[in-house]
């Protein structure tokens, strides 16, 4: 693992799952806007039901699983699919304070009953926690990154379009990487071919809806958690702010819906277009996971 790489895609992603958690699952932008306004810069306890136990600084369930998928590339060397299946079941069997999702549900209960298969979730979440596997594998070959993020979101998310939307944030990670702008990392991943993601209609899609708002944005898309939905909106917010990294991210979390999972698709793309500068200090210094995440980087870079 490159340490710098492994900061850029990592800490931006966290962070942005971290910011979403009070408002995540909030879907009235309006309710938002009242409880935030002058937008949501800071870490915020939960406002809404679903985060039992959680506090600022905390992560979502789908931060808490991004962490189980570094320690276990950390740990592991690197990618297992087989470790991660093993890693993930163990996290969940020691109780943790986090929501459990029907992705989670499904998947657990096939696993325990010793049935190697996925739920059929089209969630976002699935494909955007990839960063330490793309961390990891920062110095493998294009083609080897690819098959660890799909089968890291294939564990618990058997819907094919989103399998292929992790492979689609893999390319454009790795377009960034050979210095490619960020819009046009995305027209690189677009061109790739895809079974079951109309990457290149979502992108065109996307392009011709600029002009409105971002409220406007998300009342057009959708805000579910919903691969269909989740994946151009986070399209949106890439581009409209693809300058403005740190504006992309708050304009995402306060949208409301399933803020989180977009936001760490878009932490990581942003991490890897424009490094970790924009970050303010004090959301990384905030994070209740600080202290373990440099001590896996630490690990990682011996």
């Amino acid at each position: 693992m490159n340490p710098p790489i492994a900061r850029q895609l990592i800490l931006p992603s966290l962070c942005a799952d971290a910011l979403a958690l009070g408002s995540h699952w909030i879907y009235n932008p309006a309710k938002i806007a009242r409880l935030y306004p002058d937008g949501v810069r800071n870490y915020d306890d939960p406002r809404s039901e679903y985060h039992p136990g959680k506090s600022a600084g905390d992560f979502t369930h789908y931060g808490d699983q991004t962490m189980v998928l570094l320690k276990s590339v950390v740990l592991r060397g690197g990618f297992e699919p087989a470790g991660w299946r093993e890693d993930w079941l163990r996290f969940w069997k020691s109780d943790p304070p986090a929501y459990r999702d029907g992705a989670t549900k499904a998947t657990l209960g096939f696993l325990e009953r010793g049935v190697d298969a996925a739920s059929e979730s089209n969630d976002l979440a699935g494909a955007s926690r990839i960063a330490p596997v793309l961390a990891m594998a920062s110095n493998q070959p294009l083609e080897e990154r690819i098959a660890a993020a799909r089968a890291q979101t294939a564990l618990t998310h058997g819907d094919r379009a989103t399998i292929d939307t992790a492979e689609f944030f893999t390319r454009a990670v790795d377009a960034l990487s050979s210095g490619k702008s960020l819009p046009d990392a995305l027209d690189t991943a677009a061109s790739a071919s895809y079974h079951h993601l109309d990457a290149r209609g979502f992108l065109n899609q996307v392009k011709s809806s600029l002009h409105l708002e971002d409220r406007a944005a998300g009342e057009a898309f959708g805000l579910t958690c919903h691969t269909p939905e989740a994946f151009p909106l986070t399209l949106w917010f890439l581009l409209r702010y693809h300058n403005e990294p740190l504006e992309a991210v708050i304009q995402n979390t306060m949208a409301g819906g399933d803020n989180a999972a977009r936001g760490m698709a878009i932490g990581l793309i942003m991490g890897a277009a424009h490094g970790i500068d924009w970050l303010p200090p004090r959301w990384i210094e905030e994070l209740n996971a600080r202290d373990e995440i440099d001590t896996l980087l630490g690990q990682a870079r011996s």
